[in-house]
């Protein structure tokens, strides 16, 4: 690839320009004339490593900068008038309308971005774009909501982990005063997603993980149903995921850019449904035969109410027939617990995508479906399938493939990863109220390891044990007491009851099976 660095003035205040600093990748050998803006996020420009993604796959890319005064040798330059803009020196010009809605950040800063959608437009011949379409990680989303909102001049946005920022999602059921919730009111109408989200004009093809604690991927399907019903919207959810996305996520993003960049037919996005039958209830996925041959497909339930970033996704791949459907028998351990189903589909090219969330009560079905008893001891056997555990890396495109069965002593087989942590949602301790009670599980390794396990609570507070396996040539047991467990701080994790993530960190190579309460 080849680089262009260059300033260019977007706006224009009496004591001085707003100089932005701005990047356009050119790729060797382009597959389109489309160009991708990567919105950066608030604090720091894009990474490198996820603009090469783009370049490499042969599309020309623009950044810029937003976040102002650093220590590099480049940033946008604001002058005094507009100092706020500067991440370091924004305060509450950040985060509220205190001062009016046009001196928040996110007002100057979508202005840069229009500015930029011209700049990208104009830019010819070295870009001359086709299309122009715009991506953005975590909360630069905040700012492409709005823009996507407001410029008709897109013809596609990607937001990465984030459907559209609101300072107040999380608390909007407390008791607050009438000052503070009129505050709150003026700052969602201003700045939150649904206020612009029902005047997009063009695509949007959402990319996130279920179990990412920085949105509610429960109001994500909310949020997308405001978008104009003429206006097509895709979902592509890592299930199952917090920190990372899987790397068909990026096959995706690449598709999907393409298929718009040469006007070609999009695929129709999956749908799921519930159907009962002889008492049963059977989750169903709908699906688009005829955009490119199915390899897979996966139904992902979810029981009751959990917090987002903990919930515990049950991952079933299922049978596939020839007019696009394919189903599961769910199981129902009580009839007035919510059931959340997610359907995911896996196309030749690479594309991956995921059904809206659909959440029923059994009860409001038929009253007499069948219920079952539900196993609270048994945390993990080979039975479960590789679809109990998700992968956590330090890259952002994780590959599932990475978590695998492989056969230790006596033949016998555990689950395993070659890269990253093991994480599994499928540990509630709810039912465990005995403090005595240990966690135990099997493990074999050849080469003695330092492993940590950590556990999540319903809080989303972290608790470490820190363990030392010795070498065998045989497959060994250990138990671990609550004691064990201790915080960042080294206090001791007070009860069982509220644990909900199980994760073994440093742990590759590591065979593990039978994991219990003992």
């Amino acid at each position: 690839m080849s680089l262009c660095e260059l300033y260019f003035t977007a706006l224009t205040k009496q004591d001085g320009d707003v100089r932005v600093y701005t990047q356009v990748y050119f790729p060797k050998n382009p597959t389109s004339s489309a160009v991708v803006i990567l919105l950066p996020e608030f604090d720091k420009m894009i990474d490198f490593n996820y603009i090469s993604f783009v370049v490499q796959a042969g599309f020309q890319v623009v950044t810029f900068d937003i976040a102002g005064k650093s220590n590099s040798k480049h940033y946008t330059r604001y002058p005094h008038s507009l100092e706020y803009c500067n991440y370091i020196f924004s305060k509450d010009h950040l985060n509220t309308c205190n001062y009016g809605a046009d001196n928040t950040c996110l007002f100057n800063w979508c202005k840069i971005t229009r500015q930029v959608i011209s700049f990208v437009k104009n830019f010819s011949p070295s870009v001359a774009p086709s299309k122009v379409l715009m991506a953005a990680l975590n909360n630069g989303a905040n700012i492409l909501w709005q823009v996507a909102g407001m410029d008709d001049r897109l013809d596609g946005i990607i937001p990465i982990n984030n459907t559209g920022y609101d300072e107040f999602n999380s608390n909007l059921s407390e008791d607050v005063p009438l000052s503070q919730l009129a505050e709150r009111n003026i700052w969602s109408l201003c700045c939150a997603s649904p206020s612009y989200a029902k005047f997009i004009k063009c695509p949007v093809l959402f990319l996130g993980a279920s179990n990412n604690r920085q949105y509610s991927y429960s109001s994500l399907s909310d949020t997308l149903k405001l978008i104009p019903e003429e206006v097509t919207h895709y979902e592509c959810v890592s299930v199952g995921c917090s920190q990372n996305l899987y790397k068909q996520a990026l096959y995706t993003l690449f598709n999907w850019v393409d298929d718009i960049s040469n006007d070609r037919k999009m695929v129709t996005p999956p749908k799921g449904r519930f159907v009962v039958l002889d008492g049963r209830l059977w989750a169903y996925a709908d699906f688009d035969m005829e955009y490119d041959s199915v390899v897979d497909a996966k139904i992902h339930i979810a029981y009751g109410k959990e917090v987002e970033g903990i919930r515990n996704w049950i991952g079933y791949t299922v049978h596939t027939d020839l007019v696009g459907t394919a189903s599961q028998k769910i199981k129902i351990y009580n009839p007035d617990e919510e059931i959340s189903l997610v359907c995911t589909v896996y196309y030749r090219n690479g594309s991956m995508y995921t059904s809206p969330q659909l959440t029923i009560k059994p009860s409001n079905l038929q009253q007499n479906i069948r219920l079952n008893a539900r196993n609270s001891r048994m945390i993990f056997d080979k039975e479960f399938g590789t679809n109990a555990f998700y992968p956590r890396e330090t890259a952002f495109f994780a590959d599932k493939a990475n978590i695998h069965f492989e056969k230790g002593a006596l033949g016998l087989e555990g689950i395993t990863t070659d890269r990253g942590d093991l994480v599994c949602y499928n540990i509630d301790g709810q039912t465990i109220t005995n403090p005595e009670v240990l966690l135990q599980f099997d493990y074999y390794t050849t080469k003695p390891r330092n492993i940590i396990v950590e556990l999540v609570d319903d809080d989303l507070n972290s608790f470490y044990a820190k363990l030392s396996l010795p070498a065998s040539d045989e497959w060994q047991s250990i138990k671990i007491p609550r004691t064990s467990f201790v915080s960042k701080n080294l206090y001791p994790i007070k009860t069982w009851t509220k644990v909900k993530e199980l994760v073994f960190c440093q742990s590759e190579k590591v065979l593990f099976n039978n994991i219990i309460w003992v």
